[in-house]
């Protein structure tokens, strides 16, 4: 890698708002808009210390081990649906080791398919029994279960709900392909919908409820929505697919992201396997999978390696955003050891970086790296199925990349997280107004002498021949303004 340069910048990072009026290369920097007013009032707040969570997408189609949509790809009939359904048994299930992957992976939050599209909950549910407890010969409350590990392990627990698309229950939105999917839209909010949301707030005390596909919402109803939650927690946080899809999230308008401060809503949720440019709000997330599919798929093996996991975790927090990244566990209960292998290495490197992580915010830096270079039939493909599990076509241009350099930041510190190492000395510039007054690598913060010299605006870091961390070694820059 050639020598990174950056021009006619500043370094500040204590604030957003400063960074917004600050001019940047087209090239490697990017300039933080000003988020709009936390609208709020601090629910979200844990949610940008945290940065880093497990998403799980678990229910009955992890028994037909191709997908989550598959009673919707294929068209099943509800009745054998749900004769599969009563079979479910995943004896192999234990909370506590799901938990434990989730911690030694360095992930603070997990957020799991409560309900998903196929409309089967996967706790003890009074208002249908249409649920993992009375349904099936498990008999157990899997939510129950992983609340119990989770407040012990000191992970942050949350649901996803499907608020509006129910395959199962009569009325309910979505794809409709069989007679006993007819029925009254209002009827399945009231009698199912609003009823087990309720059930998780009152039962399990979430700290989210992320919501998703909002077919049929109108901000009457997600009032409604919101009214429920606010009354039993007023600090369970709300995601914006109680609106909008991911897919439409880059592109609201002002008007529209005005009425989801209106509403209530905390964080915005992008696209499914997108990290946006940048965002307007100073709270949001994005979800990854570990492979190509969310629910568990048997030919699917194209697992993330850890520098892969690393890389798109450090460019999430990089532009302020926490990740949420998705394991789909078998049909057993068993989260597939390809997947537990990745997140474990890439625990390890957050236990010596982690300060680089969490907590950590954007920089006006915004690392510099090649697109990912796939095929038109592998983009189709991707776009193919990104369509048909709900999330919309993305906006032109969001293409992967493999980061050369990224980096983060805190105050009075920039991280710069090095995945391929410089064969050059590494410079900056923009440093005008700040001081660099130390350079040390986290993984080795007292041994490597790291040469900074600094002219004006200018810093020149000469490094080791050698990485200190072959996934992605973090020089740590402390600061001194000089304003």
């Amino acid at each position: 890698m050639k020598s990174a340069e950056i021009n006619n910048m500043s370094i500040k990072t204590t604030t957003l708002a400063a960074l917004a009026c600050l001019l940047a290369s087209p090239v490697f920097a990017q300039v933080i808009p000003e988020p709009t007013a936390d609208p709020s009032t601090g629910r979200a707040a844990w949610l940008d210390e945290a940065k880093y969570g497990m998403f799980i997408h678990w229910g009955v189609y992890s028994t037909l081990e191709n997908g989550e949509w598959v009673m919707n790809r294929t068209k099943i009939p509800v009745a054998e649906y749900k004769e599969m359904a009563s079979k479910f048994n995943p004896t192999k299930f234990d909370a506590k080791e799901w938990v434990a992957v989730a911690k030694n992976s360095g992930m603070k939050y997990i957020t799991i398919t409560s309900k998903h599209h196929d409309g089967f909950a996967m706790f003890d549910s009074d208002a249908s029994d249409y649920n993992i407890v009375d349904y099936t010969p498990f008999q157990r409350d899997v939510l129950q279960e992983l609340k119990e590990a989770c407040d012990k392990a000191g992970i942050k627990l949350g649901f996803y709900y499907s608020q509006t698309q129910d395959w199962e229950f009569p009325g309910g939105a979505g794809g409709k392909w069989d007679p006993a999917q007819k029925g009254d839209f209002r009827n399945y909010i009231d009698t199912k919908a609003i009823p087990q949301v309720k059930e998780l707030l009152t039962k399990y005390d979430p700290t989210h409820i992320w919501f998703d596909t909002p077919h049929a919402m109108t901000a009457d109803l997600g009032r409604e929505f919101e009214a429920v939650v606010r009354e039993i927690d007023p600090d369970t946080i709300i995601n914006s697919r109680l609106m909008y899809h991911g897919n439409q999230v880059e592109g609201l308008k002002q008007e529209q992201l005005d009425e989801l401060v209106d509403i209530g809503v905390d964080f915005l949720s992008y696209r499914d396997r997108t990290i946006p440019p940048k965002s307007p709000w100073e709270y949001w997330e994005t979800c990854m999978t570990l492979n190509g599919s969310w629910g568990y798929r048997a030919n699917d093996n194209n697992w993330k390696t850890p520098k892969q996991v690393i890389m798109q975790l450090t460019e999430v927090v990089s532009k302020g955003g926490a990740f949420l990244l998705n394991v789909g566990p078998t049909a057993e209960g068993i989260i597939p050891e390809p997947a537990v292998q990745s997140l474990k290495e890439a625990g390890e490197w957050l236990k010596v970086n982690g300060e680089s992580i969490y907590g950590a915010r954007g920089t006006i830096f915004s690392g510099d790296g090649q697109f990912i270079t796939r095929s038109v039939a592998e983009q189709n493909a991707l776009e193919k199925e990104a369509i048909a599990t709900g999330a919309g076509k993305a906006k032109k241009g969001h293409r992967q990349k493999d980061y050369a350099w990224l980096a983060t930041g805190r105050e009075g510190k920039i991280y710069l997280h090095l995945f391929q190492w410089p064969s050059e000395p590494f410079v900056l510039h923009g440093f005008e107004h700040d001081k660099v007054t130390g350079a040390y690598f986290l993984a080795d913060p007292k041994k490597a002498t790291v040469d900074v010299e600094q002219k004006g605006g200018t810093v020149t870091m000469t490094l080791p021949d050698q990485p200190i961390d072959e996934l992605n070694t973090v020089l740590c820059l402390t600061l001194e303004s000089q304003e």
